[in-house]
């Protein structure tokens, strides 16, 4: 029986956990907290709950060792420590992430050492990228040639549990979330680089329809140069465009919150006997309803009072920690504030937009792809199962020999995004596609 040690036991592991203990693998979850551990493995004989501390490199390593691969569902800056003990133990490696630099550096050694360490299976990255291939290469092999590609990708509540001044619920840990919105962004529009500094992210939201579900913001998502050589496009593709979708009136409330240095991870301050309001007080002065919109040079019923309010960031409770930054004590309100009910359902959204000319029969068409994927009342949300999903399956086809390529590798080849995304099909996560004449 293969053994596969599985790193991490947050809110989107159990649909991978579940679809490998049902494969027959014998699967440990090495997670600080040994009870969701073995919440996760309750009635499998073959899973197993192991406390592990994330930040032991010697416990990760040991777990590592006694395992044919391991899944990383760690923070990004610990996937590099659990590629180096793959590579020192010959064992492969899956994880959901982007592709790091520290992680890029482990290619050469991992192909070397006949090592697939596989990155970007999820969603977003991961289903939009095998998704995106599958269309492209469909269309080459007709003949078609590619000069345009947009994607947009968005976890949120279903329009029911839509029901806050955020427009949004987490599925798993806010930081990640508030973090990734303080990136900078770079794409490629009608032949020229374009660049958008991480202050700016949210200024000019596109409005995206969604056919059946209603309309969107959306904004760039990181690097979409990049993708360029990852994708192998030709010359021929004049726009490349990967974008984050939200529900309208999100952009303008992070850019004020961000402008009001509630995004900031430093300065650490002493939060020792201070209730929200007083620490929102010690920031920005008082009485909070008139300083705010002075720093905002706004009128206050265009600052972020409400939603501050909302979450509790102006009420009078104590601080449960004893230190932290304006992002730690903004990212534990909203995990506590903006977190689905029980019986309530996310959504995720994925809509691909593609540019064909077909030179030889002189026509240009446009092909859109779409997912609309709801999670399961009282079950597995859909952001569990399509970040999760994904990389369960990778992670038995690795096992069962299916994959010939080696090194640092995201899910951009046919021989891994056939398979994947056939076995999703089976389970209910597919994209439609339509094609229209231009």
């Amino acid at each position: 029986m293969k053994k596969v040690v599985v790193f991490g036991a947050g809110l989107v592991s159990r649909p991978l956990v579940h679809y490998l203990l049902k494969h027959g693998f014998q699967v440990t979850v090495a997670t600080r907290t040994p009870s969701k551990a073995e919440a996760l493995v309750r009635g499998f004989e073959n899973g197993r709950a192991v406390a592990c501390n994330a930040d032991d490199n010697q416990a990760l390593r040991e777990q590592v060792r006694d395992a044919d691969l391991a899944v990383s569902l760690l923070p990004a800056p610990r996937h590099p420590v659990v590629a180096r003990a793959c590579l020192d133990f010959g064992k492969h490696m899956v994880t959901t992430s982007y592709v790091s630099p520290a992680m890029r550096e482990f290619d050469a050694e991992a192909k070397r050492k006949d090592l697939l360490l596989l990155n970007e299976i999820g969603v977003d990255p991961g289903i939009d990228h095998m998704s995106a291939m599958e269309v492209i290469r469909g269309e080459e092999k007709k003949g078609g040639v590619l000069t345009g590609f947009v994607s947009w990708c968005g976890g949120l509540p279903a329009p029911e549990a839509n029901d806050n001044l955020f427009g949004y619920k987490f599925s798993w840990a806010p930081r990640g979330v508030l973090t990734a919105a303080k990136n900078s962004a770079r794409y490629l529009k009608n032949g020229k680089i374009v660049t958008i500094p991480a202050a700016k992210l949210f200024a000019q939201p596109e409005m995206v329809e969604i056919p059946g579900v209603g309309t969107f913001e959306g904004y760039p998502n990181r690097d979409s140069v990049s993708y360029i050589q990852t994708y192998g496009f030709s010359k021929k593709v004049k726009t490349v465009f990967r974008g984050t979708l939200r529900n309208p009136g999100h952009c303008k409330l992070y850019t004020n919150l961000i402008r009001l240095g509630l995004f900031d991870d430093e300065p650490k301050h002493d939060l020792r006997g201070l209730s929200y309001r007083a620490f929102m007080e010690k920031l920005f002065g008082q009485p909070l309803w008139e300083t705010i919109p002075a720093r905002l040079k706004l009128p206050a019923n265009e600052t972020p009072l409400a939603a501050m309010k909302s979450i509790g960031l102006l009420s009078t409770n104590p601080i449960s920690m004893a230190s932290g930054s304006a992002l730690d004590v903004l990212a534990e309100r909203m995990q506590e504030s903006l977190k689905f009910e029980p019986g309530e359902r996310d959504m995720l959204l994925m809509k691909h937009i593609f540019t064909f000319e077909y030179p030889q029969k002189k026509t240009r068409a446009q092909i859109s792809a779409l997912l609309v994927d709801f999670g399961i009342p009282g079950g597995d949300s859909s952001m569990a199962r399509t970040v999760s999903l994904p990389a369960a399956i990778a992670t038995r086809l690795i096992l069962e020999g299916a994959f010939r390529i080696r090194g640092v590798v995201v899910p951009v080849m046919e021989e891994i995004y056939r398979p994947v995304l056939d076995e999703l099909a089976t389970l209910g996560i597919q994209l439609t596609e339509k094609k229209t004449r231009l």
